[in-house]
């Protein structure tokens, strides 16, 4: 019985995502991942002697789970709030199911597994988006192909918001690039067709990502393109990626004088409802600090007790437009600060992860390539989340919670794990699908970790 709760447990990442789409779309099953989850962390205690594996996160976490029970005494409908919860609670558990896979085995699978998710994503996405001019030629798809006739399942009118999925794909598209310059000599040499699938999924997510029109998608998508252009190329590149930037920077604002302020952010609030959205979420935070309006109430509540005078009734606020405040409206302050240093959390481990294998001279290593497409990806997520926001706890946001268990597990591998590295000059054709290589290192640095 031990053996097949281990079992369970090291496979615990896989069965929640085959279980997804059965808890994305019937409205009356959410609530069972609420016992779910719990059940599958008291086997992992009972049988591992802890409940979350060890990791930085840990803390952060904890304290954004105590928010959101809090938040959940004071929501005006458990009904509205319930779907969130739920899926946070999914997002929670992927992301220490996927440490927990990585330090027993590897995380490679759960990498392959994202960026297929994430293609996936992207070609629903295609079908299911409502795309604007210039490119409304793509709408022909979704009639020619006949998938959803009646729309979307679980979205607003049936339609997948064009904003959402450039943020959605901004966690993807710059993760995937990475993959495709850093692995591309153990790709090609080992597995070409692989490689060249992975070229193509990686040019679907960029271009869906412009015919969003999402200015923020693509502004954010752009500078996390150059940050993971930056990893593989050497500083006077680097130099001349960061002008580039700034240079690019300086005509958009320059440009942006003579454009509306719709243009400028390219939706129909236009940053002057973004400005009037986040006075009354500000306002909102002022009367309910602790606890924040409970998951999924704003786009109600603000509608009641914070009228917008800019913004039509008809337009559904589905969250705040700005991802740190949209959390605080979902879990107040408390729950804004775990959230917070989530992000700080994961900024850290990658730099750390980054020294750790440029001091080893590791830079043609798989999990140089990996760090890349994480940081490209949380960048973008970050940029992405001034102007608008994938809500925690929105059906997409999963795709988050396993970027941070890619994270964690990553740093632990590299720096705390053991594992020796060398310097790959001559490095033999690898695929990151294979069991982890055992490297001759090419300077001995090895650091004991008690977990």
């Amino acid at each position: 019985m031990r053996g097949i709760v281990k079992k369970l447990l090291y496979w615990e990442w896989a069965l929640l995502l085959i279980l997804l789409p059965i808890f994305l779309f019937p409205q009356g099953i959410h609530g069972a991942i609420i016992f779910l989850i719990p059940v599958l962390w008291a086997l992992r205690k009972l049988s591992m002697g802890y409940v979350f594996p060890p990791t930085p996160y840990n803390l952060a976490v904890i304290i954004l789970i105590f928010t959101m029970g809090l938040s959940s005494l004071v929501t005006f409908d458990l009904a509205l709030s319930i779907p969130r919860i739920s899926m946070l609670l999914v997002g929670i558990a992927l992301m220490f199911a996927t440490v927990h896979h990585s330090r027993e085995s590897s995380v490679w699978p759960v990498v392959a597994t994202y960026m297929f998710i994430g293609l996936m994503l992207a070609l629903i996405g295609l079908i299911g988006t409502q795309w604007p001019a210039p490119f409304d030629a793509l709408n022909h798809i979704r009639r020619v192909t006949g998938i959803f006739p009646q729309g979307m399942p679980g979205t607003s009118e049936g339609i997948v918001n064009a904003n959402e999925l450039a943020g959605v794909l901004c966690w993807i598209a710059p993760f995937m690039l990475a993959c495709v310059v850093g692995l591309r000599k153990q790709l090609w040499q080992g597995h070409a067709f692989v490689y060249v699938a992975l070229i193509i999924s990686t040019t679907i997510c960029s271009m869906l990502i412009i015919a969003t029109s999402s200015r923020g998608g693509i502004f954010a998508f752009g500078v996390s393109a150059m940050l993971v252009v930056a990893f593989f190329v050497n500083g006077r590149w680097r130099l001349v990626l960061a002008i580039g930037l700034l240079v690019t920077i300086l005509v958009l604002f320059s440009n942006s004088n003579g454009l509306s302020v719709k243009d400028i952010v390219g939706d129909d609030l236009g940053l002057d409802g973004r400005i009037e959205i986040w006075s009354r979420a500000l306002l909102a935070l002022q009367d309910h600090p602790l606890t924040g309006l409970g998951m999924n109430g704003f786009r109600r509540i603000v509608r009641v007790l914070y009228p917008l005078f800019g913004i039509s009734n008809e337009i559904d606020l589905g969250h705040a437009h700005n991802h740190l405040l949209q959390v605080a409206m979902d879990l107040g302050v408390p729950g804004l600060i775990s959230y917070l240093s989530l992000w700080i959390i994961s900024a850290g481990l990658l730099w750390a992860t980054y020294r750790n294998l440029a001091r080893r001279k590791a830079q043609q290593h798989p999990y140089y390539a990996l760090v890349a497409g994480l940081s490209g990806a949380v960048c973008a997520g970050w940029l992405f989340g001034v102007f608008d926001a994938v809500a925690l706890g929105s059906r997409p946001s999963f795709m988050w919670w396993l970027l941070l268990g890619m994270t964690a597990s990553t740093h632990y591998t590299v720096v705390f794990s053991g594992i020796h590295l060398r310097n790959h000059r001559h490095y033999k054709a690898h695929s990151p699908t294979d069991p982890e290589p055992e490297l001759e290192p090419s300077q001995s640095i090895t650091i004991a970790h008690q977990s």
